[in-house]
């Protein structure tokens, strides 16, 4: 069948009308559920349209009160939580006393040494920069540093640390409300004395400048992503309001679920701080997506000479049906995180608003806006689409077109030596795969943190200068009061033990006690960063040995607790991550085989689907393993290597990863199973559904991988894992999965990727 000139075409007289076209779908076996909302969404598309602008009004108010984030407190595990719990819930004294959060002023000369007979003036000069100022509680006596070239000022601030519930003692605010003045009399005493290195470390300045980061990274996400994703879209499309559609509905979704986010993070449970980024990058790549999935086949079914309303009911009951399967599976996916718990299920309740708002708006508001706009969603064409014109869906038994395409080309060199292709593809993919079996894992500490920061500049100084103030150990004994002399008795003496353990560089020679005498604390420093795969070898140890030895000591003492906290939260943090992989990957694993059985029929096509996405999360481990266990991507990429990766990662990675995958997957195996259920024989079927999916899996994936990639770029570690991780994932899957595994798959599969069993409920008959 020859092309029309142009995807512009006027509606014939003939063209079926919104009725007969509705009816049309009621009939047909793949669309009567699909294709009646669609067709009930045309037919009330002011309603439809006008309910999306006040959901999406009253989305962007309740985001404008703010996300309520949990503190590090409330996402703790184990022994080390219920040392931080123990700590919090007693009174080591009142603001101003040793125990207050601390902000350390580090000054060091930019020579070797610092001269001596200057630091009485420089001492003098900078307790009179910080005294009385607001928000400061005191100041500690001036230490020399131990490197000889510093001398550091303890700054006692008026504020309390948040307790294990996210409250503050006594009504106080946290380090970082109270730290900005302190922060710019530290600024302004750099700018008067060019001749040293004047840095700040403390609890307040940290998150200060972290969650400035943070809000910094993901503005400019926003900024980058949105015009990277409109130049895709402008190829893909060749039309800037067809282009400007998807990215309408895509932001839509990110705008909807963040202000339900903030709804929820207010009114039910706080979210993880990343939970923000996450519904952006899921958010802005599905939503482009689903609607770039409808958008594309209502446009190749006018291109073939259907009216405007046919065009866009008919793609709601394939393309649209598609978009549907594909949002469950990938709610089923992230589902998992709740199954872990903790900060994943967090992080669950915005991934899954996200995709559900998007799947809503294809279903609904998509197909309103086409409706209304028309041919007008054509307008403002770019020069290239005048020469080339949509291509035209294709009739039953014309498959010259789709099989004449690279994409086809390929299916048809893949369905003609499926067992070779299949191999090479998957041994490819294992070898990247490879590197994931030295998966270390780990939350690091200040260290992961861009080198370029002022508060990891400061940490560095720091270190030098007072090098017990690095990573340390917390024993917590919490026992009767009128215990306390045996406790710190106890805790003294066990001191010399806990110094031979291996990488414990000192011990405080006498505990710390509240107040009431109930809770010591027994500080053990550590010549480890938080994040080095060495330090849970050391927590180990001092919970077997250490530990013990003080309950023996204590044996007379009633109601005794000891615990290990201080950096032992984080290696209990990621210890707990990694336990919940296996149970999270089981979940996601059977509920999408059972998924993929009832929304195609077929036992063999869903076996093979689950093996072939685990393929591909695997071959994503690898390469993030590769690229950031290692230093050799460093300068490449812009971060400073740990040795490890976030333990929160694999996990969250396997959900989404498993979750995106499926959009390509359920997209291709529509068109096959249309072009099967044409007539056409299983291995012509793979050939020409292969094709005809091609254009817009491509755009699609192109469309993930560059918003991925954008993530990639951004200053923490962490987002840099996540980012490169997914948009090489999405890559992989897009190319080597869908455009040569799975048609190998299928292949072999013949007739079996179409049929199973009578007992297997079946949602596309």
């Amino acid at each position: 069948m020859p092309r029309p000139p142009s995807s512009l075409i006027p509606s014939p007289p003939s063209s079926p009308s919104l009725e007969q076209a509705d009816r049309a779908v009621r009939t047909s076996a793949a669309g009567r559920r699909t294709g009646r909302f669609t067709a009930w969404s045309i037919r009330h598309r002011r309603l439809v349209l006008a309910a999306a602008a006040l959901v999406v009004a009253a989305a962007l108010w309740m985001l404008s009160f703010g996300i309520v984030t949990a503190t590090p407190a409330e996402q703790l595990v184990g022994d080390s939580a219920r040392a931080r719990q123990t700590v919090s819930a007693v009174n080591f004294g009142a603001p101003g006393h040793q125990d207050a959060p601390t902000e350390h002023i580090v000054v060091s000369a930019r020579t070797d040494r610092l001269d001596p007979t200057l630091v009485p003036g420089l001492v003098s000069e900078l307790t009179a920069t910080y005294t009385g100022l607001e928000g400061v509680a005191g100041l500690g006596p001036p230490v020399p540093g131990q490197d000889g070239r510093s001398v550091v000022l303890p700054v006692q601030l008026r504020a309390a640390a948040r307790d294990s519930q996210g409250a503050t003692t006594g009504g106080l605010p946290t380090p970082d409300q109270v730290v900005e003045p302190i922060q710019r009399a530290t600024d302004a005493f750099a700018a008067s004395h060019p001749q040293y290195v004047v840095g700040q470390f403390g609890p307040g300045s940290v998150r200060a400048q972290v969650n400035s980061s943070l809000g910094a990274d993901f503005r400019r996400a926003e900024l980058v992503s949105i015009p990277i994703t409109l130049v895709i879209l402008l190829i893909a499309f060749g039309a800037v309001v067809a282009a400007g559609i998807p990215l309408l509905l895509g932001l839509g979704s990110v705008a909807v679920a963040l202000g339900l986010t903030a709804l929820i993070s207010a009114r039910v449970v706080a979210v993880d701080q990343n939970a923000q980024s996450l519904i952006l990058l899921i958010g802005l790549a599905v939503g482009v997506d689903y609607a770039l999935f409808v958008l594309r086949r209502a446009r190749e079914e006018r291109a073939a000479g259907a009216g405007v309303r046919a065009a866009v009911t008919r793609a709601g009951a394939t393309a649209g049906r598609a978009v549907v399967i594909s949002g469950l599976t990938v709610m089923v996916a992230m589902s998992g995180m709740l199954v872990a718990g903790g900060l994943f299920a967090s992080l669950a309740i915005g991934t899954l608003l996200v995709i559900g708002v998007a799947v809503l708006g294809s279903a609904t508001v998509l197909p309103a806006l086409m409706a209304v706009l028309g041919d007008r969603v054509e307008w403002l064409r770019m020069p290239w689409r005048r020469r080339r014109p949509e291509q035209p869906a294709e009739p039953t038994g014309d498959t010259g077109a789709a099989q004449d395409s690279g994409w086809g080309r390929l299916a048809g060199m893949v369905s003609a030596h499926p067992v070779r292709w299949a191999l090479a593809a998957g041994l490819a993919l294992a070898a990247l795969a490879a590197p994931a079996r030295g998966m270390s894992t780990g939350l690091g500490g200040v260290e992961t943190l861009p080198a370029d920061m002022l508060v990891v500049q400061a940490y560095r100084q720091l270190q030098a200068a007072v090098p017990a103030d690095g990573t340390a150990l917390t024993l917590v004994v919490q026992a009767p009061t009128e215990a306390k002399a045996q406790v710190a008795q106890a805790l003294t003496v066990i001191g010399p033990v806990a110094d031979r353990l291996d990488h414990v560089a000192g011990v405080d020679p006498a505990p710390r006690q509240s107040s009431d005498g109930t809770v010591s604390v027994l500080r053990l420093g550590v010549d480890l960063d938080s994040s080095s795969a060495a330090l849970p070898g050391v927590v180990d140890r001092v919970r077997a040995d250490v530990v013990p030895a003080v309950q023996r000591s204590l044996a007379e003492v009633p109601s005794v607790s000891v615990y290990v906290g201080g950096d032992a939260e984080s290696t209990d943090l990621a210890a707990w991550m990694d336990s919940r992989l296996p149970w999270v990957a089981g979940f996601v694993l059977a509920l999408t085989f059972l998924v993929m059985l009832v929304s195609f029929g077929s036992p063999s096509l869903a076996l093979a689907t689950v093996a072939l996405n685990a393929l591909s999360v695997g071959a994503a481990y690898g390469v993030m393993t590769a690229v950031f266990q290692g230093a050799w991507a460093e300068h490449l990429l812009g971060f400073t290597s740990t040795g490890t990766i976030a333990a929160w990662l694999p996990l969250l990675m396997f959900v989404v990863l498993f979750g995106l995958s499926m959009d390509y997957h359920v997209f291709v195996l529509s068109r096959v199973r249309e072009a099967y259920d044409e007539g056409l024989d299983p291995r012509t079927a793979v050939r020409v559904g292969v094709a005809r999916s091609a254009g817009v899996v491509t755009s699609a994936a192109a469309v993930m991988v560059a918003v991925f990639a954008v993530f990639g770029t951004l200053s923490m570690i962490e987002m840099k894992q996540l980012g490169v991780g997914l948009a090489v994932a999405v890559l992989l899957d897009a190319t080597v999965v869908r455009g040569v595994l799975l048609p190998a798959v299928l292949t072999l599969l013949g007739r079996r990727a179409h049929t199973g069993p009578a007992w297997v409920p079946r949602l596309h008959h």
